[in-house]
């Protein structure tokens, strides 16, 4: 029975479905329940938001626009011109190992802070000594010709500096920064080295002369990406004012010569 009727049904439309110039449109609503509308704002997070999500990582990203970690070369210079250098034997060798930077606005304005390990090098043009007497850091004249006569130091520094960057973005990006370092001398020696007739004379001494071992710096930074050149001047003398009967303040100028921030690839889509 329930064949025939269908078979009816069936016949039917075939029927009305050859006599189309007669049929009759009847519209039916439709049965289906409309499907919500799906807006942005109805998820958890906006298209754009999940992109830059998947775009880049924030501490990777604030690593690149931080301009401190890597090993700074610098030339040493007196503000005494007492004492004569040979330029070439008086350089600053520091390794920036650690960094911290502190974002203020996105990487326009912001603070960093880090860990310094340095080595100092002053070579003097004249032949003399430094002699720890009686509590006091003396010069002793020498009659030899000193091929070298240096004094050199190992510190440990922490800087404060305040940067600005002109971009947002490492590409094309001009920063500077500015403050202080405090460094610690935690080792100190005199190096003379003169020639006999018989042989080459090497004297190392490690007595201690009263240098300075608390150092605070007014320190520079300017550059371009990742090349930055500084510029650093020590606002304590070098030896200990009551032990030494001058003030010497050394000066250096150099630039990060290998810099830890490498150029980022697509650096502008690092963008906040």
């Amino acid at each position: 029975m329930m064949r025939l009727i269908f078979i009816f049904i069936f016949y039917q439309a075939i029927i009305a479905f050859g006599q189309t110039d007669s049929l009759i449109n009847i519209s039916v609503q439709d049965s289906v329940t409309p499907m919500e509308e799906i807006t942005s704002d109805m998820d958890e997070m906006s298209p754009m938001e999940v992109y830059k999500g998947e775009l880049y990582n924030e501490k990777e990203y604030i690593r690149y626009m931080s301009f401190f970690a890597g090993i700074d070369f610098g030339l040493v210079s007196l503000q005494n011109s007492n004492y004569p250098l040979k330029y070439p034997e008086s350089f600053s060798l520091r390794l920036n190992i650690i960094e911290y930077k502190k974002q203020l606005i996105e990487n326009k304005f912001g603070l960093f802070s880090g860990v310094s390990l340095g080595y100092q090098q002053i070579g003097f043009q004249e032949d003399f000594t430094f002699k720890h007497s009686e509590n006091l850091t003396i010069i002793q004249k020498d009659s030899l010709d000193y091929i070298k006569n240096q004094l050199r130091s190992f510190s440990v520094s922490i800087p404060i500096m305040f940067e600005i960057n002109s971009k947002n973005t490492f590409k094309n990006n001009v920063h500077i920064a500015f403050g202080v370092q405090e460094n610690y001398r935690y080792a100190n020696s005199t190096y003379n080295k003169h020639k006999t007739s018989e042989a080459t004379i090497v004297r190392k001494n490690s007595e201690n002369i009263y240098v300075n071992p608390f150092n605070l710096e007014a320190c520079i930074r300017v550059g371009f990406q990742n090349l930055t050149f500084f510029a650093s001047r020590s606002l304590n003398p070098l030896f200990s004012p009551s032990k030494f009967n001058a003030e010497i303040y050394p000066f250096v100028v150099g630039m990060c010569i290998i810099p830890v921030n490498l150029n980022p690839e697509d650096s502008d889509e690092f963008e906040f």
